[in-house]
């Protein structure tokens, strides 16, 4: 916080709208630095040379032959250095174990932090560029900031060029109004992570570490924290993000949409961390075909699709599997749709279908966060078989997680029934409506008082 606050005390001082420029990306790459220096250079590579020139040079070309092999040279070295950074130790340890043979040790290889975002924003430009539906960008200094902007650089959310370049066309400036909403939006993104997901870590993080220890009654409401815990990690994460992006006077895409509320895993999916959806689709899915090669091509890319999106969250055979069954939920929706009640129903009231659609959707999504939260295929089979299972374990009624899950409960209840109760904040007139006011000093209040003395990483700075 107090990097932010002498960020905006150097930008207002500055007159000339180039030299903010600079300074935002000298902060972000300060801000990058703070965490392991050595790897600046990996960042300011993945921009420079294989994004940003590599794009140039394909722009220049006048021959389709050398533009198509000039991109997959780009996307060639961001997926080696993706590959080699994330997961050769992965490969390296289930090639040993498939062939049955000694492991020399996995190699001393430090994930840096970020590198599944910024690679992939990187890659959008040039397919986008390839594509025609962009522009090329000759300022080096912007398209630098674009790939190393700070608030969304270590955990999202994927910012596309098409969507910041235009933005870094206008003049950097500080005005009341963005630093105002860019505050309320850091708070309410702050009050999810601390408040809630913090909070919660303290009972979710000790049942996953050993289920075998603990009952069924326990192993369900420590799934149904876990699932409430990453939502409010993952989102507070990115509306603090959107917030300070926003005090500068950018706007930043929206990642979650109360993915809860969802009536399928389809649905889900245009909910829950929304701009990498979108990358997988238009970038992946799309690139494979999508659904114009008939309905079996269609499947296995939809598998495809999401067994790679597993895959990118991590390094581990329990991301895959977490992935290949969101991609048979997909599959298996895509059936359904065909034959579903509703299409029968001929405008007759669905309001009980809803509720089962909605509940069947929640349960098979919290029940998939098993083996996302697990370690390995041996935690996350202890797990199901815990939740399936009635066991004699150490039953755990942890209060404070309780009450947490009913609040966002009816938090939810209330977006779905009232959505515009829940309007009030971001407010422009945060200063002139005693509402609006009362709510950020009730929230902040509220940090004070129930926020943890230690609080847990962001879930996804791991990816």
């Amino acid at each position: 916080m107090a990097f932010l606050i002498v960020l905006i005390g150097v930008i207002a001082m500055v007159r000339q709208d180039r030299a903010r420029k600079i300074i935002l990306l000298l902060a972000s790459y300060i801000f990058y630095a703070a965490w392991e220096v050595e790897f600046l250079t990996l960042i300011i590579g993945c921009s420079l040379w294989w994004s940003w020139w590599l794009g140039l040079l394909m722009y220049q070309s006048n021959s389709v032959a050398k533009k198509k092999a000039l991109l997959a040279l780009s996307l060639t070295l961001d997926l080696a250095m993706l590959g080699y950074f994330k997961y050769a130790n992965f490969f390296i340890d289930s090639f040993t174990q498939l062939l049955g043979i000694e492991n020399a040790g996995a190699l001393n290889i430090i994930l840096p932090v970020g590198i599944s975002f910024f690679t992939f924003q990187a890659m959008s430009y040039n397919i986008d560029l390839y594509r025609g539906n962009i522009q090329l960008c000759r300022d080096l200094i912007k398209f630098l900031l674009f790939v190393a902007f700070f608030p969304q650089l270590v955990a999202g959310p994927v910012v596309r060029a098409s969507e910041f370049l235009p933005q870094l066309d206008q003049h950097v400036r500080l005005h009341a109004k963005n630093i105002t909403i860019g505050a309320q939006i850091f708070i309410i993104g702050l009050l999810q992570k601390s408040l809630v997901g913090d909070n919660l870590s303290k009972y979710v993080d000790p049942v996953f570490s050993n289920p075998a220890m603990y009952d069924t009654a326990t192993l369900w409401t420590a799934l149904a924290a876990y699932s409430v815990q990453i939502f409010c990690d993952f989102s507070g994460y990115t509306l603090m993000a959107i917030g300070v992006a926003r005090m500068f006077g950018f706007e930043l895409p929206t990642n979650f949409r109360m993915p809860y509320l969802s009536l399928s895993i389809t649905e889900f999916w245009r909910r829950w961390h929304m701009t990498l959806s979108r990358w997988l689709r238009d970038y992946l899915y799309i690139s494979l075909g999508g659904s114009r090669k008939g309905e079996m091509r269609t499947n296995v890319n939809l598998m495809l699709t999401m067994l790679l999106g597993g895959l990118w969250h991590g390094s581990s055979w329990n991301f895959v599997l977490w992935g290949g069954l969101h991609g048979l939920g997909l599959v298996i929706h895509r059936y359904w749709r065909n034959v579903s009640p509703a299409n029968y129903l001929n405008g007759a009231p669905l309001a009980g279908y809803n509720v089962l659609c909605w509940a069947v959707t929640l349960v098979y999504i919290c029940l998939l966060w098993v083996p996302f939260r697990c370690t390995d295929f041996s935690l996350t089979g202890q797990y199901f078989s815990g939740l399936f299972t009635p066991t004699d374990g150490i039953h755990w009624l942890h209060t404070s997680s309780v009450v947490l899950l009913v609040g966002v409960a009816i938090w939810h209840l209330i977006y779905q029934f009232n959505g515009r109760m829940l309007n009030t904040l971001p407010s422009e007139q945060l200063f002139q409506s005693y509402r609006p006011l009362m709510l950020v000093g009730l929230m902040l209040l509220s940090l004070a008082l129930f926020a943890p003395n230690e609080t847990s990483p962001f879930i996804y700075f791991q990816f």
